[in-house]
């Protein structure tokens, strides 16, 4: 009797781990907020990160109900538990509570000079940029925030008045889909990543999704085609003509009728989005001159230890840093292993006053572009080579516009013209995040036998489907993408 039970037991618990093969749930701490970018690790290197919301999907497909599970992140105490007590709900943990101050002091630690001069010496021990290969999920998120916007036709030969308001009301309407338009399109994909060195990369996608409301695109090549179909709609497109902004010729043989590949949307193309990413995990890195100057250029920063903690029970200084000298970008804090003086975790934010590229002809053609707000965030992790690879990064940005210009079209071969005054402000928001979910070594005859593609085949999606990555560890969406949904 009792051996059938057991067996029935066993049974009932086979069939729960058939069935159970994604784990969903948020981690907290002890006053219930939630704990961003906590690590939720089976074995050596399976694992996800949770999100800003603390919330995390795992799936646990191929691993036995006696393996373990351990929920950690940086000065907190990582939590331990089987695979078969691990079920979708809130886990909990607690603070690390440990004598920091008195380990940090009767050890005399080092000096914040002594702590940068070993993490720059030891980059190329602890990390390992070239000849690697990285399965990735990529995720973009981008909207426009529109102050202000004027589309109009000044002066028009050759048409008549009902003409030209049934024009300007398609320009009013494209004003006020930029100014009022609140929605946010997202971009997701897995794919794998290998890269020869800090020039060469190249990206296979596997799968890609868009969720995407058409009607409201107000990416910057949707804005130019929608300004192109009204233009369209008052020139003639089999003629040809001179433009001129202002004082200055743009062209003298523009043809409205030629297929300007410039105009396709540049998120298909492999080699944009390859670059973008490749460019992101480069900056992260320190193969070369990057976005992390904080750590490599210390004459440029002044530094502080704000305190210690411990991951486990390897200790580890918290750092803050901000800007000595003008050149200097950044400011935030960074993470240093005191056993191999590898950089854990970083932090970055542009510091008071300070902003990325710009370009300033507001007065000679009315034009102006600045880039603020930048920040971001990285996580490393140590794997069985003793390398430090990234585990997470995100970049944010947001990009001011303003361009203020008239437009005239004049047709070469009789005297008709057509002016616009063209006007538009506003602020190009994005964010990137990339998870890497496991890497390995290549060789260059590898890299060189990868055959990448041209474009990217996009499942566009009118809604958010909780299933639709539910084979892969993905980083869990947040909550306004959960909720997005193409209004019919």
């Amino acid at each position: 009797m009792l051996k059938k039970s057991l067996t029935i037991l066993f049974s009932l618990s086979y069939i729960y781990f058939s069935f159970s093969q994604q784990v969903s749930g948020k981690v907290l701490t002890k006053a219930n907020e939630p704990i961003p970018f906590a690590t939720i690790q089976i074995g050596e290197n399976y694992g996800v990160i949770t999100n800003e919301e603390g919330n995390f999907s795992i799936v646990t497909e191929g691993f036995k109900p006696s393996d373990s599970v351990y929920i950690s992140c940086l000065g907190f105490e990582k939590k331990g538990l089987l695979l078969n007590e691990f079920t979708s709900k809130e886990y909990k943990l607690s603070e690390q509570i440990n004598e920091l101050y008195e380990v940090y002091l009767t050890n005399k630690p080092l000096t914040i000079d002594s702590i940068m001069y070993y993490v720059n010496r030891n980059l190329k021990k602890n990390y390992k940029n070239s000849l690697v290969q990285y399965d990735i999920f990529s995720r973009r998120t981008e909207y426009i925030v529109g102050k202000d916007a004027d589309f109009e036709i000044d002066k028009s030969s050759g048409f008549k008045k009902k003409q030209l308001e049934a024009f300007n009301k398609d320009f009013d309407d494209l004003e006020q889909s930029l100014i009022n338009n609140k929605s946010k399109q997202y971009t997701d994909f897995v794919g794998v990543l290998s890269i020869k060195n800090n020039e060469e990369a190249k990206l296979e996608v596997e799968k890609a999704i868009r969720l995407l409301d058409e009607r409201n695109n107000q990416s910057v090549e949707m804005l130019a085609e929608k300004g192109k179909d009204i233009i369209l709609k008052h020139l003639n497109e089999d003629k040809v003509y001179t433009v001129k902004s202002g004082l200055f010729k743009m062209s003298d043989s523009v043809s409205l009728k030629e297929n300007n590949s410039k105009m396709e949307d540049t998120f298909n193309s492999m080699k944009f989005i390859r670059k973008m990413v490749h460019t992101m995990v480069e900056n992260h890195g320190f193969s070369s001159k990057t976005i992390l100057d904080f750590i490599t250029d210390t004459k440029k920063y002044e530094y502080e230890i704000k305190d210690v903690t411990f991951i486990g029970s390897e200790m580890v200084y918290v750092i803050e840093y901000a800007p000595r000298r003008g050149s200097a970008d950044f400011q935030g804090t960074f993470y240093v292993s005191n056993e191999t003086f590898a950089i854990l975790k970083a932090d970055y934010q542009f510091a008071k006053g300070r902003i990325g590229e710009k370009l300033n002809l507001k007065l000679l053609l009315g034009v102006k572009y600045i880039e603020q707000n930048k920040k971001g965030f990285v996580i490393y992790k140590k794997h069985a080579d003793g390398y430090y690879y990234p585990n997470y990064m995100t970049d944010q940005l947001d990009r001011y516009f303003y361009v203020d210009r008239p437009i005239k079209f004049k047709d070469n071969n009789s005297s008709e013209k057509v002016a616009f005054e063209f006007k538009v402000e506003g602020i190009f928001k994005e964010k990137n995040e990339i998870l890497i979910m496991a890497e390995k070594d290549i060789t260059a005859t590898e890299f060189n036998a990868i055959k990448e593609k041209r474009k990217i085949d996009y499942e566009t999606l009118k809604a958010f489907d909780p299933d639709y990555w539910k084979e892969y560890n993905v980083l869990e969406p947040l909550k306004e993408m959960k909720e997005f949904k193409v209004e019919e």
